[in-house]
């Protein structure tokens, strides 16, 4: 495990910042904004030692942007020929991360946007609509830069519009730093033109159907930004300040090898292995909120460890690399059924072979989510979920303690 508070001393004496025309993205990112302004020193570790590799579902994200973009431009900004809109969404299609759910819940997201560009005309004659705006940030964080998707300004009023395609977790707009930054971005690009008073960050996940909107006054987001975020973006810049493990940490490239994250986990884990009983109730709850965090921690560090070993051949102490366990399979089904039908002519082809319907999301996928809402769903049922125990902070409903015991029943508890 590398020790990160040795390796920032290192930084802060040996290494010098690369400029931004060296570095394929900014040190201080604004997607990353809620992880370096709690934890000022992980974009410095993140650059140094984190894997630099895009997910596939960065990949898929970036794809959806590039589809709304085509279909705002075409349908509310009117500024794209149906020629060049044909040809650039047959390239969309014919990249192999696209598929039909992008059709069918991108509308959630761009319709959003071409009602509030209604709403902000009704207001406003004059009001406009700017997308995929790049943004300079360099006025509160040393080189850094950021993209808003959409903005939408009615004179005193700004809002700072941002899809999120992901359907991992609902994000929230309220406090949340990356379009923070963004609203602060776009007024040092548009205050001169405007009277802008108030600002409006909205996210939009249109995959789990979560819009969340939050409205700050620009004296406010100014006074946060000076007070705040300069003193954080600087300390970060220079890869100075105290390391702090939480919730910001799931997506850090250096989550496996930090030891803050690791002496904070095996805090946590010091009461998983004491008797119940002998813990108070708030105890216990807090073991609860912070179980799924530690496994999924523990997980993540164990797919390290293993990766490592494949890849580098890297020597884990106690450890070992071991063939794991696998199932037998046909070399060929086709070859294996005709040796079946002439070997064995006692048995019937019920009994060697065996159709089962492929699962609804496979067939939602192809028949695409609005027809297959349209015209199967008479044919589909959600049973109601086994009941579990969840922070106060979740979206969903209390259950009933009697409705509680019997669905526990029913799930064959």
């Amino acid at each position: 495990m590398i020790n990160m508070e040795s390796i920032m001393k290192q930084q802060t004496t040996n290494t010098k910042p690369q400029k931004h025309s060296q570095r394929s993205h900014a040190l201080l990112s604004a997607s990353g904004a809620g992880r370096w302004l709690n934890c000022t020193p992980s974009a410095k570790l993140e650059d140094e030692y984190g894997e630099k590799k895009s997910s596939v579902y960065a990949q898929e994200g970036t794809l959806a942007h590039e589809l709304s973009e085509l279909y705002i431009r075409r349908d509310t900004l009117l500024d794209i020929s149906e020629q060049d809109f044909d040809q650039r969404l047959e390239e969309i299609m014919a990249n192999e991360l696209f598929n039909e759910e992008m059709l069918d819940v991108i509308p959630t997201y761009t319709d959003y946007c071409a009602a509030q560009l209604a709403e902000a005309k009704t207001a406003n004659p004059l009001a406009v609509m700017e997308i995929e705006q790049k943004l300079d940030l360099t006025d509160f964080i040393p080189e850094s830069f950021g993209t808003a998707d959409c903005v939408i300004i009615n004179d005193n009023l700004m809002e700072v519009i941002d899809l999120k395609y992901g359907k991992g977790v609902p994000v929230y707009a309220e406090w949340n730093k990356q379009l923070m930054l963004y609203g602060l971005g776009a007024l040092q690009k548009y205050d001169t033109m405007y009277d802008i008073s108030e600002v409006r960050l909205t996210i939009v996940q249109p995959r789990i159907n979560n819009i969340s909107s939050w409205q700050i006054s620009v004296e406010e987001l100014r006074k946060w930004a000076e007070e705040e975020l300069k003193p954080k973006a600087q300390l970060a810049f220079n890869g100075e300040g105290d390391l702090n493990a939480g919730d910001w940490c799931r997506f850090c490239a250096v989550r496996n090898q930090c030891r803050k994250l690791y002496e904070q986990q095996m805090e946590i884990a010091k009461n998983e292995f004491a008797e119940p009983e002998l813990l108070t109730d708030d105890e216990i709850a807090d073991i609860v909120r912070r179980t799924p965090k530690l496994v999924e921690w523990a997980n993540s560090i164990a797919e390290y460890a293993q990766k490592k070993a494949i890849e580098e051949n890297k020597q884990w102490p106690g450890l070992k690399l071991v063939e794991g366990i696998s199932r037998r399979k046909w070399v060929d089904e086709d070859q294996a059924s005709n040796a079946i039908f002439a070997r064995c002519p006692e048995l019937s082809e019920d009994e060697i072979f065996n159709m089962k319907l492929k699962p609804i999301t496979s067939i939602e996928k192809i028949v695409g989510k609005k027809r297959f809402e349209e015209i199967l769903s008479d044919v589909v049922v959600k049973p109601q979920g086994k009941p579990t125990l969840v922070p106060l902070e979740d979206k969903r409903p209390a259950m009933g303690y009697n409705q509680a015991q019997l669905d526990f029943a029913d799930n064959g508890e």
